[in-house]
């Protein structure tokens, strides 16, 4: 690039942009060029906060005026407009999930190799040293063969939204298209492909809540992941391998082992017993210098196109096969013979 500073837009203007992107920015000593939204009192808001220079509904009035943008829109407009973006030769960031399909993923792949562009995906949790430490710690077969795993995340929805998408289907809301695809793509990256599954979620039609997903991993081992917007869980993964067990936090930075033992295993400059904490804050900090550095060099990002598609083909192949989870206090035809008696009834 001809400017010494990529020009950075932001095209959506909800929650992730105000508590994410913008804070993070300013670590970095990098303001944005542009605010997109087309609520555009919200833009003009953010920018008078943040001190953003231009505002704006309409991100294709503003060609020529940023060569980098954030794509952090509801989820159903991730690919067409990165893809637009792309083309455009404009370098992108798109906020997880990187699109609603798996052909999407590729259309927008192709997009980046056409000019090309940089293209990274906003899975932060691969920036924790914890994350990382684990994925070093397997690939070193530290646990020797794994043989099961769990992973639990689970909270009581609290995200400060700005809109109301993540409760919408067609938006690509509900927990397993929003923390689902943090914690799927953790456990792909970890442990490899998986080849069987059974997925039950409580959508009823809408949105998931609550999810449970039985698999097995092309390396035959066993095990399960629970998602939930309605209850506290662990938030940890345990993976139980033929030489012991680890349980890492699935969005902090925490490790524990049995034996612990295994936690003075050293990758680089990480080492379990003294894995430094950083907040949300640091990760998207690093996120974000990763993407730039990787547009000004033309090298590869930390998470590709390519590494971001793989949680999405998975979510797409759960989604085709979901059945109902099923509840011990609750049957789905007694639900809806009461559920038609009410009716009936006038109420």
């Amino acid at each position: 690039m001809k400017r010494s500073k990529l020009q950075i837009a932001i095209i959506g203007c909800g929650a992730v942009t105000e508590n994410v992107h913008l804070p993070a920015l300013d670590k970095i000593g990098q303001r944005p060029a542009l605010l997109v939204d087309t609520n555009l009192s919200r833009a003009e808001a953010l920018a008078t906060r943040f001190k953003v220079a231009r505002f704006s509904e309409d991100y294709m009035a503003e060609w020529g005026k940023f060569d980098a943008a954030i794509v952090a829109l509801p989820h159903h407009l991730h690919a067409s407009v990165s893809m637009e973006l792309l083309r455009h030769g404009v370098h992108v960031l798109v906020e997880k999930p990187m699109a609603m399909t798996l052909a999407e993923c590729r259309d927008m792949i192709a997009a980046a190799k056409e000019v090309p562009s940089t293209l990274a995906v906003g899975l932060s949790r691969r920036f924790l040293p914890a994350a990382n430490w684990v994925k070093a710690a397997l690939s070193a077969n530290v646990l020797g063969e794994i043989e099961s795993f769990d992973f639990r995340e689970g909270m009581v929805y609290n995200w400060p939204i700005a809109s109301d998408f993540m409760f919408r289907k067609a938006s690509g809301g509900g927990v397993l298209w929003d923390s689902g695809v943090h914690t799927l793509d953790l456990l792909l990256w970890w442990l490899g492909d998986v080849t069987d599954f059974t997925y039950r979620a409580d959508s009823q039609g809408g949105v998931e809540a609550d999810c449970e997903i039985n698999m097995t991993l092309a390396s035959g081992a066993k095990g399960f992941v629970v998602l939930s917007r309605l209850r506290k869980l662990r938030n940890t993964a345990i993976i139980k391998g033929s030489k012991g067990q680890i349980e890492v936090s699935l969005f902090g930075n925490r490790v524990w082992a049995d034996p612990s033992d295994l936690l003075k295993f050293r990758a680089g400059n990480l080492i379990g017993t003294h894995l430094r904490v950083r907040d949300k804050d640091k990760i998207s900090t690093l996120q974000l210098q990763d993407w730039l550095g990787a547009a000004a060099t033309g090298n590869e990002p930390w998470v590709s196109g390519e590494q971001g598609a793989k949680s999405i083909a998975l979510i797409e192949a759960l989604s085709d096969r979901r059945q109902p989870l099923q509840h011990p206090w609750v049957s789905v035809p007694e639900f809806r013979a009461v559920a038609g008696g009410v009716r009936r009834s006038g109420c």
